[in-house]
């Protein structure tokens, strides 16, 4: 196994699970000896080299999982400890010690311009967690359950799907609330019973409710998620957010593109887009580009009046 190994993306929980089989994979049991985990907010290069090169206790390897591994990107990020980079590159070409060490970087891009980052790929494997589709995530679902001795019905896991969003970090923590739940098979009653709606679920909810003109429904929603303490603030700047991707939906594929190529244009993961164009097939861009216009107008008013914020927009979905 290459000795240096970097992992980096958006998704910790991904990451994190990664980075703990690369390690089980290197030490095949795993101690408080012979793992050690450095986080380089907290912990300078000096530390991580001088760690690396201390011969590991009662065992014959060792492994060093360096955390928040930010020197990697072009991230300005406030450390409690100042780098020696001259150090780390002086190491990453001359590493003769048999320490694993594993950076993780939560981050979508390097900068690979800098030393380090060439370095890196040149002497190490970088490994890079990209997003899941729907279809990737549904077969990584099937494949945790089926671990875990559970079958789950087509129409549940869709279900469960559409409550958690394309999130692997949600969708793995229903997960593990749903084998806990004990059922060896599940139905889509169980996902509605166990697995809570994420916020852009039920943001997504009430902008369809909204477009079908189920105003009573769409006010008791947004009642609902203000007992949750959702503010109403946030709720309109997200379902802004929502009628903005819904119109640069319908504009482009008016145009004849697909949806494939909307989801690049916009630089939107596929699944929001392929949900969107099913909610404005008939709505025209008109109609939607009026919804964002009238988000503007209240969100104006709830920043500059007095008025209270929940009586706003529960009037805004009844005029919108």
């Amino acid at each position: 196994m290459n000795l240096l190994q970097l992992i980096h993306g958006t998704n910790i929980r991904r990451i994190n699970e990664m980075s703990n089989k690369l390690a089980k994979d290197y030490l095949d049991e795993i101690d408080d000896f012979n793992l050690v985990k450095l986080n380089l907010k907290e912990h300078t290069i000096e530390a991580l080299v001088d760690e690396a090169q201390i011969l590991p206790m009662f065992s014959e390897r060792k492994v060093i999982v360096v955390t928040d591994a930010f020197v990697f990107t072009g991230q300005k990020v406030r450390a409690e400890v100042k780098h020696n980079i001259d150090l780390l590159v002086e190491y990453l070409e001359n590493k003769n010690d048999d320490t694993l060490i594993i950076f993780e970087v939560y981050s979508e891009k390097l900068d690979k311009r800098k030393k380090i980052t060439k370095l890196m790929g040149k002497h190490g494997i970088v490994h890079e967690v990209k997003p899941m589709g729907e279809n990737e995530l549904k077969k990584f679902a099937s494949e945790v359950f089926l671990e875990n001795d559970i079958q789950i019905t087509p129409n549940a896991l869709n279900r469960l799907i559409a409550k958690t969003g394309v999130d692997y970090e949600t969708v793995m923590n229903e997960i593990d609330k749903l084998v806990l739940y004990g059922d060896r098979e599940l139905h889509i009653d169980d996902i509605e019973d166990v697995v809570s709606d994420s916020l852009d679920s039920n943001v997504f909810k009430l902008s369809e409710l909204i477009i079908a003109g189920k105003k009573l429904e769409a006010v008791q929603l947004v009642r609902h998620l203000i007992l949750q303490k959702e503010e109403p603030i946030k709720l309109l700047a997200l379902i802004t957010r929502q009628f903005r991707l819904m119109y640069q939906v319908k504009l482009l594929s008016s145009k004849g593109f697909d949806q494939a190529y909307i989801a690049r244009t916009i630089k939107s993961h596929p699944y929001p887009v392929q949900l969107a164009s099913r909610s404005v097939s008939g709505v025209s861009v008109d109609s939607l580009f009026k919804k964002i216009v009238k988000c503007r107008d209240i969100d104006y008013q709830m920043k500059s009046s007095y008025l209270d914020h929940q009586t706003l927009f529960e009037t805004f979905i009844l005029e919108v």
